[in-house]
């Protein structure tokens, strides 16, 4: 894997960020997560959608291929999105915007896995990470509470969000053709749990896939 080539990449894609929301209504909501079979080299992408509110399932798909890079912090984009548009394309009832386990622009180069995804296929996106890129401040342990995190160049990236009252925190941040206002909306309103449900039942789908 080359470095170089890969920041190069990022930042490219970085300019062709749009931070707006240019849709309607939203009344699909996908959501993609990953599992790995570490001995087989394979790695699982499940894209689920669901209608919101209501979350009722109404479609997924999924796609298993070969391991392309290896682990590295801040690259895990290059690692998982070619699993991801192998599923999304089998989706036949398009989101309107898409959850991803992962960072959107709370990420050095602003191209978290969400942006990534987001900006190549050109469709909104949302990432929600379970932990944090940048510091962050807790918010106040109720839910909907949340703080605002920022990157090193002291640029508002995300939110510290509070799905749930007692819980654990999630990291939610743009991804792509999203504003920040939408993007906390949408991760709270699809939070039975901690984690918003369409992500959490494509983790669940994904493990299944190599019998966990």
């Amino acid at each position: 894997m080359n470095l170089d080539r890969a920041i190069r990449l990022q930042k490219e894609l970085a300019r062709r960020l749009i931070l707006e929301w240019r849709g309607g209504e939203v009344s699909l909501v996908g959501g993609a997560d990953f599992s790995y079979d570490k001995k087989e080299e394979l790695i699982a992408a499940v894209v689920v959608v669901m209608k919101l509110p209501g979350l009722e399932m109404v479609e997924t798909a999924e796609a298993v291929m070969k391991i392309g890079l290896p682990y590295i912090p801040g690259f895990l984009s290059l690692r998982e999105t070619p699993a991801f548009f192998a599923a999304f394309q089998k989706i036949k009832r398009r989101p309107d915007v898409t959850l991803l386990d992962g960072n959107g622009i709370a990420h050095p180069r602003r191209m978290g896995l969400a942006s990534h995804a987001g900006v190549v296929l050109d469709i909104p996106t949302i990432g929600c990470a379970k932990t944090p890129f940048f510091p962050f401040r807790p918010p106040p342990p109720v839910r909907g509470a949340f703080t605002y995190f920022k990157n090193d160049a002291q640029e508002k990236v995300g939110f510290c969000l509070r799905t749930r009252t007692g819980v654990k925190p999630v990291f939610v941040s743009p991804g792509h053709r999203v504003t920040f206002l939408l993007s906390r909306k949408i991760v709270q309103e699809c939070c039975r749990f901690r984690i918003p449900e369409p992500i959490r039942q494509a983790h669940l789908l994904s493990r299944r896939i190599f019998g966990r």
